[in-house]
Protein backbone atom coordinates (compact mmCIF):
# COMPACT_ATOMS: atom_id res chain seq x y z
CA UNK A 1 0.00 0.00 0.00
CA UNK A 2 1.48 3.82 -1.18
CA UNK A 3 0.38 6.08 2.00
CA UNK A 4 -1.18 8.69 -0.34
CA UNK A 5 -1.03 10.94 2.73
CA UNK A 6 2.76 11.22 3.11
CA UNK A 7 3.55 15.08 1.30
CA UNK A 8 5.97 14.97 -1.73
CA UNK A 9 4.90 11.84 -3.17
CA UNK A 10 4.24 12.03 -6.93
CA UNK A 11 1.34 9.86 -6.78
CA UNK A 12 -0.13 11.86 -3.54
CA UNK A 13 -0.11 14.74 -5.99
CA UNK A 14 -1.73 13.25 -8.84
CA UNK A 15 -4.49 11.61 -6.54
CA UNK A 16 -5.19 15.40 -5.12
CA UNK A 17 -5.17 16.77 -8.85
CA UNK A 18 -7.83 14.10 -9.90
CA UNK A 19 -10.12 14.49 -6.55
CA UNK A 20 -10.09 18.21 -6.68
CA UNK A 21 -10.59 18.27 -11.08
CA UNK A 22 -13.89 16.36 -9.85
CA UNK A 23 -14.98 18.86 -7.17
CA UNK A 24 -14.69 22.00 -8.87
CA UNK A 25 -15.98 19.91 -12.16
CA UNK A 26 -19.35 19.64 -10.48
CA UNK A 27 -19.34 22.84 -8.90
CA UNK A 28 -19.57 24.16 -12.53
CA UNK A 29 -22.09 22.01 -13.08
CA UNK A 30 -24.23 22.51 -10.38
CA UNK A 31 -26.02 25.56 -11.93
CA UNK A 32 -29.42 26.58 -13.49
CA UNK A 33 -30.39 24.60 -16.55
CA UNK A 34 -28.29 21.97 -15.96
CA UNK A 35 -28.64 18.54 -17.79
CA UNK A 36 -28.04 16.47 -14.55
CA UNK A 37 -27.24 13.33 -16.55
CA UNK A 38 -24.04 14.82 -17.36
CA UNK A 39 -23.26 15.09 -13.75
CA UNK A 40 -23.95 11.52 -13.14
CA UNK A 41 -20.29 10.53 -14.52
CA UNK A 42 -18.88 12.14 -11.71
CA UNK A 43 -20.45 9.88 -9.20
CA UNK A 44 -20.15 6.00 -8.91
CA UNK A 45 -23.67 4.26 -9.96
CA UNK A 46 -23.55 2.77 -6.76
CA UNK A 47 -23.04 5.74 -4.88
CA UNK A 48 -25.14 7.99 -2.62
CA UNK A 49 -26.21 11.53 -3.50
CA UNK A 50 -27.09 13.11 0.61
CA UNK A 51 -29.52 16.20 0.28
CA UNK A 52 -29.56 18.64 2.94
CA UNK A 53 -32.70 17.50 3.94
CA UNK A 54 -31.71 13.88 4.58
CA UNK A 55 -32.82 12.19 2.19
CA UNK A 56 -30.35 10.04 0.09
CA UNK A 57 -30.42 9.25 -3.44
CA UNK A 58 -28.96 7.69 -6.23
CA UNK A 59 -26.58 9.31 -8.62
CA UNK A 60 -29.36 8.85 -11.25
CA UNK A 61 -32.08 10.87 -9.27
CA UNK A 62 -29.99 14.30 -8.37
CA UNK A 63 -32.30 16.25 -10.03
CA UNK A 64 -34.27 16.12 -7.01
CA UNK A 65 -31.58 18.23 -5.21
CA UNK A 66 -33.76 21.02 -6.54
CA UNK A 67 -36.91 19.64 -5.20
CA UNK A 68 -39.04 20.48 -8.26
CA UNK A 69 -37.52 23.89 -9.25
CA UNK A 70 -34.43 25.04 -9.96
CA UNK A 71 -32.96 28.57 -9.18
CA UNK A 72 -33.48 30.98 -12.15
CA UNK A 73 -29.25 31.60 -11.43
CA UNK A 74 -27.16 29.62 -9.33
CA UNK A 75 -23.57 29.35 -9.09
CA UNK A 76 -21.63 27.16 -6.77
CA UNK A 77 -17.86 28.26 -5.66
CA UNK A 78 -15.49 26.13 -4.16
CA UNK A 79 -13.42 28.27 -0.64
CA UNK A 80 -11.40 25.46 -0.13
CA UNK A 81 -10.68 21.55 -0.28
CA UNK A 82 -9.39 19.21 2.54
CA UNK A 83 -8.44 15.90 0.80
CA UNK A 84 -7.64 12.48 3.44
CA UNK A 85 -6.59 9.67 1.84
CA UNK A 86 -7.97 5.93 4.23
CA UNK A 87 -6.41 3.93 2.13
CA UNK A 88 -4.81 3.72 -1.72
CA UNK A 89 -8.58 3.65 -3.04
CA UNK A 90 -10.71 5.71 -0.92
CA UNK A 91 -10.54 9.65 0.19
CA UNK A 92 -12.46 11.68 2.41
CA UNK A 93 -12.78 15.03 1.46
CA UNK A 94 -14.84 18.61 2.90
CA UNK A 95 -15.27 21.08 0.21
CA UNK A 96 -16.39 24.41 1.19
CA UNK A 97 -18.88 25.98 -0.71
CA UNK A 98 -21.24 29.03 -1.28
CA UNK A 99 -24.12 29.86 -3.60
CA UNK A 100 -24.91 32.55 -5.15
CA UNK A 101 -28.39 32.70 -7.12
CA UNK A 102 -30.86 35.71 -9.00
CA UNK A 103 -32.83 35.95 -5.69
CA UNK A 104 -29.39 36.76 -3.04
CA UNK A 105 -25.65 36.46 -3.65
CA UNK A 106 -25.08 34.32 -0.58
CA UNK A 107 -27.98 32.30 -0.99
CA UNK A 108 -26.77 29.58 0.72
CA UNK A 109 -23.12 28.09 2.26
CA UNK A 110 -21.75 25.18 3.90
CA UNK A 111 -19.31 22.12 2.72
CA UNK A 112 -20.44 19.13 0.59
CA UNK A 113 -18.48 16.20 2.37
CA UNK A 114 -17.55 13.22 0.19
CA UNK A 115 -15.74 10.09 -0.12
CA UNK A 116 -13.85 9.52 -3.37
CA UNK A 117 -13.45 6.09 -4.47
CA UNK A 118 -11.21 4.77 -7.41
CA UNK A 119 -13.16 2.58 -9.87
CA UNK A 120 -11.79 -0.61 -11.79
CA UNK A 121 -9.95 2.14 -14.33
CA UNK A 122 -8.06 3.62 -11.48
CA UNK A 123 -10.41 6.91 -12.17
CA UNK A 124 -11.31 8.72 -8.69
CA UNK A 125 -15.21 8.92 -8.55
CA UNK A 126 -17.86 10.44 -6.02
CA UNK A 127 -19.15 7.25 -4.04
CA UNK A 128 -21.07 9.17 -1.15
CA UNK A 129 -21.54 12.95 -1.32
CA UNK A 130 -23.26 14.95 1.60
CA UNK A 131 -24.69 18.57 1.11
CA UNK A 132 -24.08 20.56 4.64
CA UNK A 133 -25.25 23.50 5.12
CA UNK A 134 -23.92 25.87 7.21
CA UNK A 135 -26.20 28.81 7.08
CA UNK A 136 -28.11 29.99 4.46
CA UNK A 137 -30.71 33.39 3.44
CA UNK A 138 -34.05 32.79 4.48
CA UNK A 139 -34.86 34.94 2.06
CA UNK A 140 -33.12 32.79 -0.97
CA UNK A 141 -34.09 30.01 -2.78
CA UNK A 142 -32.79 28.02 -0.83
CA UNK A 143 -34.33 29.44 2.46
CA UNK A 144 -37.92 28.78 0.20
CA UNK A 145 -36.65 25.09 -0.92
CA UNK A 146 -35.78 23.34 1.99
CA UNK A 147 -35.97 25.65 4.86
CA UNK A 148 -35.45 24.93 8.50
CA UNK A 149 -32.32 25.05 11.01
CA UNK A 150 -28.77 25.22 9.15
CA UNK A 151 -26.56 22.27 11.14
CA UNK A 152 -24.87 25.12 13.03
CA UNK A 153 -28.55 25.77 14.51
CA UNK A 154 -29.63 22.30 14.74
Amino acid sequence: MTDLNKPGSEERAIAQAEIRAICHRYAVMARDKVDFKDMEPLFRPDGLFRLPNGVAVKPSEISTVVQGEEAKYIRHHITSIDIHFTSDTEARTKSQFFAATNVTFTDHWGCWEDIFTRDENGAWLIYDRSIVIDGYDPKGWYGEKYGGPSCLER
